[in-house]
């Protein structure tokens, strides 16, 4: 037995951590989870011989899901044209309230609850897989739903809903409650996935940065990495701060959140003619009343308290009757503020964004006519209201339309880096579609998941690095299905150097986007990969001062950190992108990196730079020769900073290193680099 979870008293907690035998005690800590379109916009479609086909559209793999559970009945969890459930498949349909074996099918193949820390009689929910929150059913079907004809939300959104590994199967461990989801549950469920035979593990989990030692995603993450399995976790919802990054080891793939080009107009207009841009999800198409002009009001004389953001209780009836309110973003929920406007006899609302959300345009299925604007809309809405004594709005929907804004950005509140806990890697890794992002629902819950809506879908819209997450796992179940022996560490390495680079995001990128935007269809054949062993994470950890006890915690390997930096004098880890600190006195780092060819023998890759402002880079030797497939060469690469340190504590600088294909100038791979100089 490696771990056990037990409730202590202080005294029994002082006793146990002085016993021989005992490596580390660690506090259960509590964390918070963090489509019909988006698998057309990274470049899927079942009609042309792309990624899906070259993968089987994930035939064979096997999504492990942990999150707040399935909702079976969905049409995306459908097992008609599924392969067989893989003979080498342990796991099991748990039976619990409203489920059993009868639940699972093809498609879904396997489904466990974990109550231990919070325990089912005192959670006011299904005491089974099934969810009653409607995100762990969204998620899991994102990562490798089913192909669903006519989807939409409400008529909004319409087309077919297809995970972005629709041959894989998903199996689901539901850790999450009402009152969040505990770490003692997620790493019992990770160590019970990895018996269970999952390919993949997918976590819209997560918190604050910790170090590895103290982190239960990491440490179960590093054993499931050990057997095989690649772990893609959500990078939080802490954006834009810097250091906000969740999920930093170096052997998890870190997801933030990207926009799509898909809009949801509802434009609201002005009794003085101007016009606001808004979105919105409320299906103001179907009731033609809705485009009515109502009386403005926001934060009204004899409101309680927080009425500016639209609190329960905070609204007078008769101030708000028959009028469209305008609630400040913020505090409560989005819909939640929808629904207390319309408790309160308001007639319509407009959701208006602080300087905090910017221009950031998470939309909702409301209760009631509304729209969203964005910071630079809401101010000159404000000024209207304040010009007039009668001040009147309409709001105009219009649907869906598609290829009309910049995408993909980066979300503005998708977590941003460099790693808190690690700045020596690169994090988030990729970036992927997380807003607006339309998946399955359960038939218990309305579209916005307040109790109070009591209208029914299969599908509902979600917004958060949660809904990116997912996305990148069915990404490397398609990876892994076209490439079965490959580590997770080669599917990684396929899914950063083959990414997008887009440029919307604001400065400096890399902490935003990582690699950049992840690409299905080139990372199915990258062309090279940079892999890493479990071994070689163990390196990094000494190089980062780790102690033997934390070592073993993380690991359960007792290693000396002493003998291993002897044996692997100026380790770098093999990671596909690169991060150089200067500290002050420092002005030279050489870095190795190891190349695996896994496309054509023969093949001669030429070296690109373009080298961070302030430093100059050096690359030897800058052709690479692969005469067979699976040869791996290496090459060294030197950073000389020429920048004189300042008095800023904190500065950096990006670019980029490219090996380039001289036979077909098509193949790239791309490793992005941050550098940042320390005065400390």
């Amino acid at each position: 037995m490696e771990g056990f979870a037990a409730q202590l008293s202080d005294s029994e907690l002082d006793l146990l951590k002085k016993l021989p035998g005992v490596v580390a005690v660690r506090p259960d800590t509590r964390l918070q989870l963090h489509t019909t379109y988006s698998y057309k916009f990274m470049g899927l479609t079942p009609a042309r011989k792309d990624a899906w086909y070259q993968s089987g559209f994930g035939h064979g793999t096997i999504i492990g899901v942990l999150d707040t559970g399935v909702w079976p009945e969905s049409p995306s969890f459908n097992d008609r044209g599924m392969p067989p459930v893989p003979g080498e498949w342990k796991g099991i349909c748990q039976q619990g309230q409203d489920f059993d074996s009868s639940n699972c099918n093809r498609k879904l193949i396997g489904a466990r609850f974990f109550t231990k820390a919070s325990p089912a009689n005192t959670i006011q929910e299904y005491a089974s897989p099934r969810d009653s929150h409607g995100h762990g059913t969204h998620t899991s079907s994102t990562a490798g739903g089913a192909s669903v004809p006519k989807a939409s939300v409400l008529g909004n959104g319409g087309g077919v809903a297809r995970g972005m590994a629709p041959g894989a199967h998903i199996a689901v461990y539901k850790v999450c409650w009402t009152n969040g989801c505990y770490s003692s549950d997620i790493l019992a469920a990770m160590d019970t996935a990895i018996r269970d035979g999952v390919d993949i593990l997918s976590l819209s989990i997560g918190g604050f940065p910790l170090p590895l030692f103290a982190d239960s995603i990491a440490i179960g993450s590093f054993r499931a990495v050990e057997h095989g399995i690649s772990v893609v976790c959500a990078a939080g919802n802490s954006g834009p701060l810097q250091y906000s990054v969740a999920n930093e080891a170096p052997w998890i793939a870190t997801i933030g959140a990207s926009t799509l080009d898909r809009e949801f107009p509802a434009i609201v207009q002005l009794g003085n003619g101007e016009f606001l841009s808004g979105e919105s999800m409320f299906p103001g198409n179907e009731f033609p009343s809705t485009t009515k002009e109502f009386e403005l009001v926001y934060a009204p004389a004899g409101g309680k308290k927080g009425s500016e953001f639209c609190f329960a209780g905070s609204l007078p009836k008769v101030k708000i009757q028959g009028k469209m309110v305008v609630c400040d973003r913020g505090v409560n929920g989005r819909a939640e503020k929808g629904q207390v406007v319309k408790q309160s006899g308001g007639g319509a609302m407009i959701l208006a964004n602080t300087a905090i959300n910017m221009e950031e345009d998470s939309v909702d299925v409301h209760v009631l006519p509304a729209t969203l604007v964005g910071f630079t809309e809401s101010l000159r809405l404000k000024a209207y209201i304040n010009s007039t004594r009668n001040p009147r709005a309409r709001i105009v929907f219009g649907g869906t339309v598609i290829g009309k804004s910049r995408a993909p950005a980066v979300a503005q509140f998708s977590a941003r880096g460099p790693s808190f806990t690690n700045p020596s890697v690169l994090k988030p890794d990729v970036i992927a579609p997380g807003v607006n992002i339309i998946a399955a629902w359960p038939q218990n819950l309305g579209p916005t998941g307040l109790p109070e809506d009591s209208r029914r879908v299969n599908f509902t819209v979600m917004s958060g690095t949660s809904m990116a997450c997912p996305h990148v796992s069915g990404i490397a179940a398609l990876i892994r299905s076209a490439h079965p022996k490959w580590s997770p560490a080669a599917v990684k390495s396929a899914m950063l150097t083959t990414a997008d680079v887009t440029d919307h995001s604001g400065n400096p990128r890399v902490f935003a986007m990582g690699a950049g935007h992840v690409n299905p269809q080139r990372a199915i054949y990258p062309g090279l990969i940079y892999d890493i062993r479990p071994e070689d994470y163990v390196t990094h950890l000494c190089t980062l001062g780790y102690t033997r006890s934390e070592i073993f915690t993380i690991t359960h390997r007792n290693v000396s950190c002493s003998e291993l930096l002897k044996m692997n004098k100026g380790f770098s880890l093999n990671y596909p992108s690169i991060s150089v600190i200067f500290r002050q006195g420092t002005r030279r780092k050489m870095m190795r990196r190891k190349l695996t060819n896994v496309g054509r023998p023969n093949s001669i890759y030429s070296v690109e730079v373009k080298a961070p402002e302030g430093v100059k880079v050096r690359v030897k030797p800058t052709k690479l020769h692969f005469k067979q497939r699976n040869q791996v060469l290496s090459y060294r690469v030197w950073f000389i900073s020429r920048k004189r340190m300042t008095r800023e504590k904190l500065s950096f600088a990006e670019g980029h290193l490219t090996w380039i294909n001289s036979q077909n100038h098509l193949t790239r791979v791309r490793s992005p680099i941050s550098v940042t100089w320390k005065r400390k």
